[in-house]
């Protein structure tokens, strides 16, 4: 994914927002990538995430909670649709 190779490339602390919002190209592992690429570099200054109309499953959504718990920058994160059981998830990692 490109994005995790730009969050994790030296010097590329220029990404501040993301907006994967309406992206119909997305997959299942999305928030998983992402996620991942947040905790990878809790430094990086990411402020805002977007995913208007996107389902990031259960994985995907747990992992960017994770991400948000653990990444101090982010101010503003946009959660599209979740499910019952990602509401729960929710809950419990926030």
């Amino acid at each position: 994914m490109y994005l995790k190779s730009a969050l994790e490339r030296p010097g590329s602390n220029n990404i501040t927002k993301i907006n994967l919002s309406k992206n119909k190209n997305l997959g299942e592992k999305t928030g998983i990538f992402l996620g991942d690429a947040l905790i990878a570099n809790p430094d990086h200054p990411v402020e805002k995430l977007s995913f208007k109309k996107i389902c990031l499953y259960e994985d995907g959504l747990l992992r960017v909670l994770e991400a948000a718990n653990t990444n101090r920058h982010l101010k503003n994160l946009n959660l599209g649709f979740v499910t019952d059981k990602g509401l729960f998830m929710m809950a419990k990692t926030l």
